[in-house]
């Protein structure tokens, strides 16, 4: 499995970047920034926002790459730009619970990195060759502490939820489009903004918080239920529309029956296949299929290869008909990082219940 994990994160080199520049979008997104304008719009390009020119000079490139993502000029990418948001919010949800396990303390696991498809199969491989929880998951060393169980839900709302709602605001009916462009940049830092919240909120109430089992389990329930309604709710949105132009299709416009079409919202043209693109919403929509497809299948697999070291511990092996039947259900309702939520999740009840204190104080009683 690391093996796999670590050869997603390296496909990224050719499925992403070298595609970008194969296709073209590489080329189109630096004559956006040489104009000075938004691509698609007869408006300025914001180049100015920290100070710091190569700071400024890598938000203005990000700026008009996600634009077009933001603004509804291309209805296909922002049908799958609102998918992707869901499947983003629940996977990082899934690294920061990882990063915070006492048993991965000290170690890469307790650091996530900011880049979806690059980032998360290559910390979830490392994660599988150095954490203890893997190897030997127990109640003790899976344990979050109760404080950052409690405030991570508010954290991905503040960190994550607003600054994403900000930067889809309409321009110019509500915002501006400078300071759409500024909300956009401000977006990029949100993994800071929930690592920064969630220690800060670690260090400050978490001295209030008693080691309370039965509030510590409602509250990791919270969190992992909280995760895959965010990311069910986004990728059944996505998948009905879809779905509508071909169920359906007198409920919408001409104009949106074939952008919003399944095999236009869900297709992955691949590097070889000498595909160039005519514009900037058109190259992004390419590569953040790949972005969703390799960042979606590293925290599956990683979900999965957890979910199967707890079964064959806890309760000796794996039902793989009903493992596989379960998942393919849950991708095809939840996506992928719905399914990895619901295994984590039952991974972890499996093991505070087998291996809890309590379950060993009732084993200790009837062995006497």
């Amino acid at each position: 499995m690391r093996a796999i994990l670590f050869s997603l994160s390296a496909s990224v080199f050719y499925m992403i970047w070298y595609f970008s520049h194969a296709s073209g979008l590489h080329d189109l997104a630096q004559k956006a920034v040489a104009s000075g304008k938004l691509p698609g719009l007869d408006e300025a390009l914001r180049t100015v926002y920290t100070g710091v020119e190569p700071i400024d000079k890598l938000l203005t490139l990000l700026t008009v790459f996600f634009y077009p993502a933001m603004d509804g000029q291309d209805s296909t990418l922002l049908l799958h730009s609102i998918g992707f948001s869901g499947t983003f919010a629940a996977a990082w949800t899934l690294i920061v619970l990882e990063s915070w396990r006492k048993g991965n303390s000290g170690t890469v696991a307790a650091y996530a990195g900011p880049y979806f498809a690059f980032a998360t199969p290559l910390l979830c491989a490392l994660q599988l060759g150095c954490s203890v929880t893997v190897r030997r998951p127990h109640a003790d060393n899976i344990r979050v502490p109760r404080a950052v169980l409690a405030v991570i839900p508010t954290v991905f709302v503040i960190g994550f939820l607003v600054p994403s709602n900000l930067m889809v605001l309409p321009a110019p009916e509500i915002i501006s489009v400078d300071w759409k462009q500024i909300a956009i940049s401000a977006w990029h830092p949100w993994p800071a903004y929930v690592s920064i919240l969630t220690t800060v909120s670690y260090y400050v109430i978490g001295p209030l918080f008693s080691n309370n089992h039965r509030a510590s389990m409602s509250s990791l329930r919270w969190v992992y239920a909280s995760a895959f309604i965010h990311t069910a709710v986004s990728h059944l949105a996505t998948l009905t529309l879809s779905l509508t132009t071909v169920l359906a299709p007198a409920l919408l416009e001409d104009k949106y029956i074939d952008a919003l079409h399944p095999s236009k919202v869900y297709s992955f043209p691949v590097p070889w296949s000498g595909l160039k693109v005519n514009t900037v919403p058109e190259g992004v929509h390419v590569f953040l299929r790949w972005d969703y497809m390799i960042g979606s299948a590293g925290i599956l697999l990683w979900a999965l290869k957890l979910h199967i070291v707890a079964q064959r511990q806890v309760v000796g092996g794996v039902s793989w008909a009903s493992l596989l039947f379960k998942i393919g259900v849950l991708s095809l309702f939840s996506g992928p990082a719905g399914a990895a939520v619901e295994l984590m999740w039952e991974r972890d009840e499996l093991i505070f219940r087998e291996t809890g204190s309590s379950r060993q104080v009732t084993t200790a009683k009837k062995s006497s």
